[in-house]
């Protein structure tokens, strides 16, 4: 075990797995919390599950400390924990920082749009399977929609773009995400003129930036979101995510 500062300067535990990765020991210190007045909300909850990784650990004493088990949200290499501290600390902002924020996503992916006056951000929520329509499909990393936009996002860290998906095993994850809004968004969105796909990821390249038919395909680091001034939490972000690539 280890004290490590975290991006606001304060001391925690944190340890390493064999293979060298960073884990904190309380999976709340790898989260942004500002903001948030009941802890934990609902999404983390729903992500405190136990990882299979507990085998990656020699001090598994150490990684079950807090909870009784080792759950993924404690590794530096999380992208749920980067997800969680952009995307749905600003699903419980209020509207008109969500407003200001998607505006401003929608300029830096250069989507043409309307005045954003109501604006919805969601993260880890499921929609219908694309190939077959039935419940539990694809989970959805984060979501924005405006009156004419509606974004889908696929987060990653380290991670690369999960293949060998869908009935036949030869879709990737985007390939899914692409492939329902391709053919339900409109059913499923009518007054909605702007379907995004947007990739995000530390060093960029999941995704290349174009368009396929009425679908915007956009990819962007990180950095990139953290930095909109938009954002009530932008200088904590900028911190936090210098923080994460420190120590990934």
């Amino acid at each position: 075990m280890e004290s490590i500062l975290n991006w606001k300067g304060s001391l925690i535990k944190a340890t390493r797995s064999k293979g060298g990765v960073l884990v904190v020991i309380n999976p709340f210190n790898n989260l942004v919390l500002t903001g948030i007045p009941l802890w934990p909300p609902p999404e983390i909850i729903q992500k405190l599950y136990e990882s299979r990784q507990i085998r990656a650990f020699k001090e598994i004493d150490a990684v079950t400390q807090t909870l009784g088990y080792y759950t993924d949200l404690q590794s530096i290499h999380s992208e749920d924990a980067i997800t969680w501290s952009v995307f749905g600390t600003m699903a419980y902002a209020d509207k008109d920082i969500r407003c200001a924020y998607a505006t401003s996503l929608l300029e830096l992916l250069k989507i043409p749009h309307a005045p954003v006056n109501e604006a919805n951000f969601w993260i880890w929520r499921r929609v219908p399977h694309p190939q077959t329509r039935v419940s539990g499909g694809p989970e959805i990393d984060f979501g924005i929609q405006t009156k004419d936009s509606v974004i889908l996002g696929e987060a990653k860290w380290l991670g690369k773009v999960g293949k060998g998906q869908g009935i036949g095993k030869d879709q990737t994850q985007l390939d899914l995400r692409i492939k329902f809004l391709k053919d339900y968004g409109r059913q499923i969105f009518p007054e909605v003129s702007n379907y995004v796909i947007l990739a995000l990821s530390l060093r960029g390249g999941m995704l290349v930036d174009g368009q396929q038919d009425f679908l915007f395909l956009r990819d962007l680091v990180w950095k990139s979101v953290c930095v909109l001034r938009s954002h009530h939490l932008s200088d904590e972000l900028q911190k936090y995510l210098d923080w994460k690539e420190k120590y990934s």
